[in-house]
């Protein structure tokens, strides 16, 4: 179908590395709101703009056209053209649910869509109608087509701590944000299975923020959990406490065959070769999480994996981490890229210097997946030039 499709593309190290230094961290001792955390700016934003989708439909509708007229100082023929805009949106939009694409609220999305719709109606005429038709064109692509498809991304990874001739093959998924077991959800299924990994890493937030609390959301990602760990042994670390509720978490621990790791250290023995797998739990305050990562003992003759939702802790690292590769989520790459610009925004301390890919601080490469899901609350369940991705990991001896 139109609405899914998979691309793999094999990416060498080398050619792939955004370099970090060690003068680029900041200090947030004084820092107060955090993002991935309740009651930040963004989170207290996402909250109040949710609030739109209480107004009563009929009073939704009439408000467009009186805003839409006001917009157009009434006059007839912009005022159409953005009306019509507006509802090709508010159809769009509200077939995303029977097309089990996305499961988000309908009013905050087109109110969102009409404020960026504004800016182009005073243009003069035909250049109006070809932009809003564009604008069309650009929400179908963002909200049907991209958040519908799933990107492979293959990274091969050579290190001498890996024997001769091993080769050790897993997946990196982060920020699946379930919202109800949908066709990107199917898809994730059906491409792992595929790619017949060893074993698979994931770097939380399960469910996404609108639903973290729904009981049938909180089992339908479990039941996923365990399709996927059946296919090959899972490994996770939890997500932003303001997405990932302990009590959903307790439930996913409870219920799932995948393994937690909390400030903790789990070993793996491969065709030879041993690597270790350390995951951190994440409070997004990264010093505070450094300190846990501290009181672990690595090995350094061995190939070390450090799990941690938010990019953010890179920058903590130092030599005796002992960290080769550390796999982390939570931007989403932006969701929304630019050409020549990429990511509009970035939810990382450090903004858009952390957006997705690979990255390289000293002796540590890491690698950030642009997730799965979508964010939630009242923001727009929109990808555009990012869309979901499945990392896939070879390990090489070299």
């Amino acid at each position: 179908m139109f609405l899914i499709e998979l691309k793999i593309e094999v990416n060498f190290l080398e050619n792939n590395t955004v370099l970090l230094h060690k003068s680029h961290r900041k200090d947030f001792q004084k820092t107060k709101y955090f993002p991935g955390t309740i009651g930040n700016p963004f989170d207290l934003i996402l909250r109040k703009f949710n609030q739109i989708n209480e107004i009563h439909p009929i009073v939704f509708f009439l408000l467009m056209i009186f805003l839409s007229g006001i917009i157009s100082i009434f006059r007839a023929d912009r005022w159409i053209i953005l009306m019509a805009a507006v509802l090709l949106d508010w159809l769009i939009i509200w077939s995303l649910p029977k097309l089990l694409i996305s499961f988000g609220p309908l009013f905050s999305q087109i109110f969102l869509l009409f404020i960026l719709r504004s800016v182009f109606i005073w243009m003069p005429y035909p250049i109006n109608l070809i932009l809003e038709i564009i604008g069309t064109l650009l929400v179908f692509i963002g909200f049907v087509v991209e958040p519908s498809s799933i990107k492979v991304t293959k990274y091969n990874y050579s290190s001498k701590k890996i024997n001769f001739p091993t080769k050790i093959k897993f997946l990196q998924i982060g920020d699946i944000h379930l919202e109800k077991h949908g066709r990107r959800e199917t898809r994730l299924i059906s491409e792992i299975a595929k790619l017949k990994p060893q074993f698979i890493l994931f770097t939380g937030d399960f469910l996404n923020l609108s639903f973290n609390q729904n009981k049938e959301s909180i089992g339908q990602v479990i039941s996923l959990i365990n399709e996927i760990n059946e296919i090959a042994p899972t490994y996770f670390v939890n997500g932003s406490p303001a997405v990932d509720l302990k009590e959903s978490l307790k439930e996913i621990e409870a219920f799932t065959n995948a393994i937690y790791i909390k400030n903790d250290i789990f070993p793996l023995k491969i065709d030879g070769s041993e690597i270790n797998l350390i995951g951190i739990q994440c409070s997004h305050i990264p010093s505070n999480d450094y300190a846990q990562l501290k009181k672990i003992r690595t090995h350094p003759e061995l190939f070390n994996i450090l799990m941690y939702h938010s990019p953010d802790l890179i920058f903590e690292l130092d030599p005796d981490s002992n960290i080769d590769l550390m796999v982390s989520g939570h931007t989403h790459g932006g969701q929304v890229r630019i050409p020549f610009f990429g990511a509009v925004i970035s939810a990382s301390l450090y903004g858009r210097k952390l957006q997705y890919g690979l990255y390289k601080l000293e002796s540590t490469i890491l690698s950030i997946t642009r997730g799965i899901g979508l964010e939630g609350m009242g923001a727009p369940r929109v990808r555009f030039l990012c869309k979901p991705e499945i990392i896939e990991w070879t390990l090489l001896s070299g």
